[in-house]
């Protein structure tokens, strides 16, 4: 009789135990890139919308000037346009567009004064998610605006 060369029953088990071990090792390797992968999506999701949100407020605050500030909203005017920011603890709505930005602090400053409403010349804000970055945009006023006050 002739014998058909062959594994037996139990090198095969051992060779199904050995595959699930580095498949399962191969999963979790994998599941562990794809977690780190989505938390770097989400903080540059946040730095972009971050981003965003400082180079409007730069524009705004170099185009209109000084900024008025009441009840968590600030207004800027000129003679032709205005535009309001209402300012909450997850966003800032800027007319109908919305950043996602979730504030920790918001200090409102005029000639270099801390101040909790009126005319506003400078902000300084922390988001929730980028602790260690605060903003701070500014407008450098002309002497009109200290000779009309």
């Amino acid at each position: 009789m002739n014998k058909v060369k062959a594994f037996t029953l139990t090198e095969l088990i051992v060779v199904m135990i050995i595959s699930t071990i580095v498949i399962s090792l191969a999963y979790v390797a994998l599941s562990m890139v794809k977690k780190q992968v989505g938390h770097i999506q989400k903080r540059t999701i946040s730095k972009e919308e971050l981003l965003s949100l400082e180079k409007v407020l730069h524009r705004d605050f170099n185009s209109f000037g000084i900024a008025d500030f009441t009840n968590s909203e600030l207004r800027f005017k000129n003679p032709i346009d205005s535009i309001k920011y209402i300012i909450e603890d997850n966003y800032i709505l800027r007319n109908k567009d919305t950043f996602h930005v979730p504030l920790s602090e918001v200090t409102l400053f005029l000639d270099g004064e801390k101040v909790q409403k009126g005319k506003v010349d400078a902000l300084r804000f922390t988001t929730k998610n980028l602790t260690n970055r605060a903003t701070f945009i500014y407008t450098v006023k002309d002497a009109a605006f200290y000779l009309n006050n």
